[in-house]
């Protein structure tokens, strides 16, 4: 296909927007609404654009642009848009992976969709309670914590990270922690594609939290599935991005 005859839509508030529509412009590419199903590149600019892009499921690819280990910077961003649209042969490399869209389902709380994380956590801190988590291959674990978070790659140098999560590569499964954890010595894990998480204590009210939104309280002693329910096709910087204020894991 023509650069010509591709259609971009870039989605996003701020100035970095403005900057890439036009560089869709200038090479060469056909700006097309956000809604539109014609685009076959969706340029998402913040996390507030990259998650509504994921949870949609565009059947276009997704540039993601945010100060994220797995989006580009603006510069990059750029380059890699000059490549995708065929106009530079010496553009940034950019590498296609697929994304998981998590579904979020029972425990009395309604159904959602998470780009980067889903979170288990009590609504007062430092407020211990018990977490059964439970793997697709049979194997369960028990933990006294704050909560759980279970991460997507792309949320895995996010909160998870933050509070000990690995970090994940695209396709290496999902990211799952503990928050604050009681014992001094608590695990992390990577799960495939699928937990389930259940509140063993009613003394403390649990909420949960789906890309950093509260969407309701979590019933005690009900399981509340988290799983992959779509995939979305995703360009991704193939250099790798220094960082320097998180954690690094080989259980990818």
């Amino acid at each position: 296909m023509e650069a010509s005859e591709r259609r971009v839509a870039v989605v996003g508030n701020d100035e970095r927007a403005s900057e890439l529509r036009d560089a869709v412009r200038d090479a060469g590419g056909r700006l097309a609404a956000a809604a539109s199903a014609e685009a076959t590149l969706l340029v998402a600019v913040g996390d507030e654009a990259i998650r509504d892009a994921v949870v949609a499921a565009p059947g276009g690819t997704v540039v993601p642009v945010a100060d994220r280990r797995l989006a580009f910077d603006r510069d990059g961003a750029v380059d890699a848009l000059s490549g995708l649209l065929g106009e530079s042969e010496t553009g940034a490399p950019v590498g296609r992976v697929t994304h998981p869209v998590l579904g979020v389902e029972g425990a009395g709380v309604a159904s959602g969709r998470a780009a980067f994380d889903v979170a288990l956590v009590t609504d007062e801190p430092a407020r211990i309670s018990e977490f059964a988590v439970a793997f697709s291959r049979g194997r369960d674990e028990s933990v006294r914590a704050d909560g759980v978070v279970v991460a997507t790659p792309l949320g895995s140098d996010g909160y998870a990270n933050a509070v000990g999560a690995p970090l994940v590569e695209p396709g290496g499964g999902l990211s799952v922690a503990p928050i604050a954890p009681f014992s001094t010595r608590t695990d992390a894990w990577v799960a495939g594609d699928r937990v389930q998480i259940t509140v063993e204590r009613e003394s403390e009210p649990i909420g949960l939290v789906v890309d950093g939104e509260r969407c309701g309280t979590v019933e005690p002693h009900r399981p509340i599935a988290i799983e992959a329910v779509d995939r979305v096709a995703f360009a991704v910087p193939r250099g790798r991005r220094e960082r320097d204020d998180r954690k690094h894991s080989n259980k990818s």
